[in-house]
C-alpha cells in the first residue's frame, strides 16, 4: 500500500510532540532535577543566558518533534494499531537518542552516575510519551476511509 504523507496530520502530530518535549523537559530539568541543578549551579550557565538561549532550545524541540513524526509516518505500518505502533517508536528513538548518549556523557563529563541515569530515564519516557501522540495524532490518510 503507497502511504503518502498528510501535511496536516503530520503537522498536528509535530505540534503535540512538541507539546509533550516542550512539559516533559519542564517537569525533567526544573521538577525532578531542579534541586540538583541548583545545588551544582558551577556546572551550567547562569539563568540569564539560558533565558537568551531559549530560542535555541525551542529550535531544537521543534526539530525533533518534525523529525521523530518524519520518521514515524515513513515507517507507519498497515494493519497494525496506532497505539502500540505509537509507544514501540517512541521507546525504540528513545533508546536511540539517550543510550548511547548516556555511555558518552558518562566517559567525557564527570557527572554522577545518578545524573546520567536520571538523564536516560526522563529521556526515553518523553519520547516514549511522544511517540505515543504521535502514534494518535498521525493516522494516515487511507486509514481514515
Amino acid at each position: 500500500m503507497n502511504v503518502k504523507l498528510s501535511v496536516r496530520r503530520w503537522g498536528l502530530a509535530v505540534l503535540g510532540a512538541f507539546a509533550v518535549l516542550v512539559i516533559g523537559d519542564y517537569l525533567i530539568h526544573e521538577v525532578w532535577l531542579g534541586a540538583f541543578y541548583r545545588q551544582t549551579a558551577a556546572w551550567w550557565r547562569p539563568g540569564s543566558e539560558m533565558k537568551a538561549l531559549m530560542p535555541l532550545m525551542l529550535a531544537g524541540q521543534l526539530t525533533l518533534a518534525a523529525l521523530l513524526t518524519l520518521i514515524y509516518a515513513k515507517g507507519y505500518e498497515a494493519g497494525k494499531g496506532t497505539l502500540g505502533q505509537g509507544f514501540r517508536f517512541g521507546v525504540l528513538t528513545g533508546l536511540l537518542l539517550f543510550l548511547p548518549k548516556s555511555f558518552m556523557l558518562f566517559f567525557v563529563y564527570p557527572y554522577p552516575v545518578s545524573l546520567v541515569l536520571n538523564w536516560f530515564i526522563g529521556g526515553l519516557i518523553e519520547t516514549t510519551v511522544a511517540g505515543l501522540i504521535i502514534g494518535q495524532l498521525y493516522v494516515p490518510e487511507w486509514k481514515l476511509k
